[in-house]
């Protein structure tokens, strides 16, 4: 591994941690951060290279983690009405930490209430679901701004998966830099889609492995090739 980035959901608490231990690997890097929009439970703004010590930035982290709990909070009154027993209490969030739906399904998960996260999602808490509660983040334009004023590049995430609403065109106009055409659930054809796509907007190209650690169901680390046509671009910005 010679490049890296963590982009953990609207926080950056991670790279305190991670910091160091890429500097002694001599792994090179650069700081990020993912946004999660209002607009679409899978709507998210990567951003890369921006100032985590920004104090705008750290200050719309925190209002959007608040948000997050309260989302949470009323899916698990939304459970309780199913009449799950299960509390807030329970998800054991660390202050330096980010709820979110996840937790709620590994928590059914580890109460017995279903088998698997992915069951969680499946019968209770995704769209459409008795549980289910809308996202409660910033729109497209408001992450994007977000991103650029920390001195970040914004990036669509995992295109493949909001493939159906894309406004790449509309969105370039408000800034956003990059799309992650390179992504573990994309085909081959659906790369040279995104590919073709970033080319025609003028808009710089990606690759990201979504993990989301063990026993998460994204938990392959996956990792692409450094390919100087694709990522040239961005040697200068890792640390």
């Amino acid at each position: 591994m010679r490049y890296f980035s963590l982009t953990d959901h609207d926080i950056t608490a991670g790279w305190d941690e991670l910091e160091p231990r890429l500097r002694e690997l001599k792994v090179r890097f650069v700081r990020g951060l993912e946004l999660s929009t209002r607009l679409h439970d899978n709507l998210h703004v990567l951003g890369y290279g921006v100032d985590i010590g920004n104090r705008g930035l750290q200050e719309k982290l925190a209002e959007f983690r608040e948000r997050r709990i309260s989302r949470v909070k009323k899916i698990l009154a939304l459970l309780r009405e199913q009449g799950h027993n299960i509390s807030f209490e329970e998800l054991r969030i660390g202050s330096d930490h980010c709820c979110g739906r996840p937790h709620v399904a590994d928590l059914m998960r580890r109460k017995g209430l279903v088998k698997t996260r992915q069951k969680a999602f499946e019968k209770y808490i995704a769209y459409g679901k008795p549980a289910y509660v809308p996202p409660c983040g910033p729109d497209m334009e408001e992450a994007i701004k977000i991103v650029k004023a920390a001195g970040g590049l914004a990036v669509l995430a995992h295109p493949g998966v909001v493939r159906n609403i894309l406004e790449l065109e509309k969105w370039k106009e408000m800034g956003l830099d990059g799309i992650e055409a390179f992504y573990p659930a994309h085909s081959n054809a659906l790369t040279r889609e995104f590919l073709q796509m970033a080319k025609t907007c003028g808009l710089l190209v990606t690759a990201g492995t979504d993990f989301h650690g063990p026993g998460t169901g994204r938990d392959e680390m996956y990792g692409f090739e450094f390919h100087e046509e694709f990522f040239g671009w961005a040697r200068d910005m890792f640390l």
